[in-house]
């Protein structure tokens, strides 16, 4: 090889000009892009757990839980004699749609460049989403890229003075290579399948549609098909990657190519994560190649560094070297590295007993482990409220895993483990009344609420008859709570009313999602749907309530609240309705005196907060509040954030929580 640049024009002209181009083809060569993925020499079809899925295998979209950025720079085979100057530049974005219920969209532009001599220009539209989650609870997904591909040669002698087939100069512009281009759309497809929770599989075809890249229209020359398959094994810090790659070789043969690829990451408590990478890869034509990489992560941001050699194939060459940036935004919903084998990392490192540094390292783990706990609580509440229960259970084992004497928690992971076995995943609740009651149902049997628990499930069945699945729910949630569904009789089953009270059931199901995600507008509407069907609907009535306090239209909230007390029959219940109606005619009046004396109200209020008070008594008694109200304590809870509010009355955090209770208490909750 006399001379990379004349190599890379002899082989364009080839692709121009021969009879058979394809054999002669070298654009758009799979080079990879990513500095992370480099270090994997390419092994990323059954990961595919970044923004670079786009490249790789778009299904792994689907897998993203928040918006990421990814931008890499790449020197290809430097040291090369000739100085070439091979280059690839690549930027991509991908967010998920609706927290990843709709799958993730993502672009991407790349770019190839060899000096000023001849470039390669790609930009992509990517989807993928999950598919047939109830029939494959792990995971399988499915995406594609649609891409705009454009190449062009520019300032060649070639260009200006052709040459003939017997390699003579003719002294005229060659009409094909003069200001050369040309532009294709093309695609590719990928499948991702999470055989087990640790274990997963990917398909990636590279170039479905095969355009035809050649310059000159009276021409052919098809850009190859590559199939590429993976298989992965992954924890939290570390993964064991195989790949097995069919690429159309530029003599139109097919080159088999096989990588085997391992990452591990090393955390630490306080200075982030790095990240330590390689691979081997062989293949036809005696492809040899050796890759590395470094990262560095720590909050949101990775910093990493892939570097490539050939073996026994390019010679003269310093390798390929990539560095790349990536940024993730926003909190994750999904699956985080499992801190738990973090702290293990580190107890392997703490100083000598009773010496200071150990002290200080003991703090600074328990510190850690409180937050790794506090966070896969927060992430198992996100899954909980988006009806993915087998990642609940997941993240709840996680954190009974850093503190496994908690006995609440201990009960919480009995029952959700108990809904995921028959449900690891409801999903349309949000629109379809069957899915509401099921959501819905699971939600009471999470809290302890069987009673409830049965009566939704027991109607969401009745929705779903040939589904098995419900009934085995239910026969849990009797056996919980020690109670036996109530059946309807044969008279009432063929009652004309029938048809209404399904419609009704489908209606309060949705309300009853729509209340607990804050979507007041929606629960107002279905309420009033509930009360034209069926009037004397005291729950109806109390739901609207609600829906109209949270929105301070207290007087419209009042007359609710006095219509469901009118038909509520319930001697307990007719009591706390009553308070609730003397509580908000209180509150009315108290309003209506502060807008018949705006001076008073506008006159500044001293700092009402007590001297000596520390922010560390306020966050105290907070989360004592927080406590108390997941206990069902409600009227305790308020008072503990009230208390609060009279040492600060700027806190928002419990602002916000004393207006939860309160419309909680408004619909009836637990005392």
């Amino acid at each position: 090889m006399r001379n990379c640049k004349k190599i890379l024009l002899l082989l364009t002209l080839a692709a121009a000009h021969c009879d058979n181009a394809r054999m002669a083809r070298a654009a758009y060569d799979d080079v990879g892009v990513g500095a992370r993925v480099t270090g994997l020499g390419g092994a990323f079809t059954a990961m595919a757990d970044d923004v670079y899925s786009v490249y790789y295998n778009p299904a792994g979209l689907g897998t993203l839980d928040r918006p990421m950025l990814g931008t890499t720079y790449s020197r290809l085979h430097m040291g090369l004699s000739d100085d070439s100057s091979l280059q690839n530049s690549f930027l991509a974005f991908a967010a998920p749609i609706k927290h990843g219920r709709h799958g993730a969209w993502g672009t991407a532009f790349n770019y190839f460049t060899l000096d000023s001599l001849y470039s390669e220009t790609s930009l992509y539209g990517s989807y993928g989403r999950r598919l047939f989650a109830d029939q494959l609870p792990n995971g399988f997904y499915a995406g594609a890229s649609l891409k705009m591909l454009r190449r062009s040669l520019s300032g060649t002698d070639v260009a200006d003075n052709a040459v003939s087939n017997t390699g003579a100069r003719l002294g005229t512009p060659d009409p094909v290579l003069q200001n050369a281009s040309k532009t294709n759309l093309d695609m590719d497809l990928g499948f991702l399948y999470r055989i087990r929770p640790r274990l997963s599989a990917g398909l990636m075809v590279q170039h479905l549609t095969e355009p035809n890249i050649a310059f000159a229209s009276n021409d052919t020359d098809a850009l190859g098909r590559n199939v590429k398959l993976g298989l992965a094994w992954q924890t939290g810090w570390t993964s064991i990657a195989g790949e097995f790659d069919l690429l159309k070789a530029p003599n139109g043969s097919t080159d088999k190519v096989g990588t085997l690829a391992f990452e591990k990451w090393l955390p630490t408590l306080v200075h982030g994560s790095f990240g330590v990478r390689s691979s081997v890869g062989v293949g036809s034509r005696e492809f040899r190649q050796l890759t590395a990489g470094l990262s560095y992560r720590i909050h949101r941001l990775q910093f990493d560094y892939g570097f490539t050699l050939p073996i026994g194939t390019i010679q003269d060459t310093f390798g390929t070297h990539r560095m790349g940036l990536s940024m993730r935004f926003g909190r994750p919903r999904g699956t985080e590295p499992q801190m738990a084998e973090a702290i293990l990392e580190n107890l392997r490192d703490l100083a000598d007993v009773n010496s200071p540094e150990f002290r200080a390292q003991s703090e600074e783990l328990a510190l850690y482990k409180r937050t790794a706990q506090v966070e896969f609580l927060r992430q198992a509440r996100v899954d909980t409220g988006e009806g993915r229960f087998a990642e609940a259970r997941e993240k709840l084992s996680q954190a009974l895993g850093l503190n496994p004497k908690d006995l609440r928690l201990q009960a919480s992971l009995e029952r959700m483990s108990l809904a995921a076995e028959v449900f690891p995943e409801v999903q349309g609740f949000r629109t379809d009344p069957a899915q509401a009651a099921l959501y819905e149902g699971v939600m009471d049997f999470l809290a302890g609420r069987e009673k409830d628990a049965v009566r939704k499930l027991t109607y969401a069945a009745s929705l779903n008859p040939a589904d098995e699945r419900y009934e085995r729910l239910l026969q849990t949630a009797e056996r919980k709570a020690g109670i036996t569904r109530e059946l309807p009789t044969a008279a009432a089953a063929t009652a004309p009313t029938m048809g209404r009270e399904k419609a009704v059931g489908a209606s309060m199901a949705l309300m009853e999602v729509a209340l607990r995600e804050s979507d007041y507008a929606k629960v107002v509407k279905l309420a009033d749907e509930v009360l034209e069907l069926d009037p004397q609907s005291v729950l109806a009535y109390k739901r609207k309530a609600t829906a109209l306090y949270a929105g301070k239209k207290y007087e419209e909230a009042l007359r609710a609240l006095r219509a469901g007390y009118k038909f509520e029959r319930d001697a307990e219940e007719r009591k706390r309705l009553k308070a609730y109606v003397d509580a908000l005619v209180s509150l009315i009046e108290r309003k209506s005196r502060e807008k018949e004396e705006p001076a008073a109200a506008a006159l500044p209020k001293p700092e009402a907060r007590p001297s000596g008070v520390s922010p560390v008594e306020v966050q105290r008694l907070y989360e004592a509040g927080v406590d108390l109200y997941a206990q069902g304590r409600l009227s305790e809870a308020a008072n503990m954030f009230q208390r609060i509010l009279t040492m600060d009355p700027k806190n928002a955090s419990a602002q916000r929580a004393l207006r939860r209770v309160q419309a909680e208490i408004l619909t009836g909750g637990s005392q």
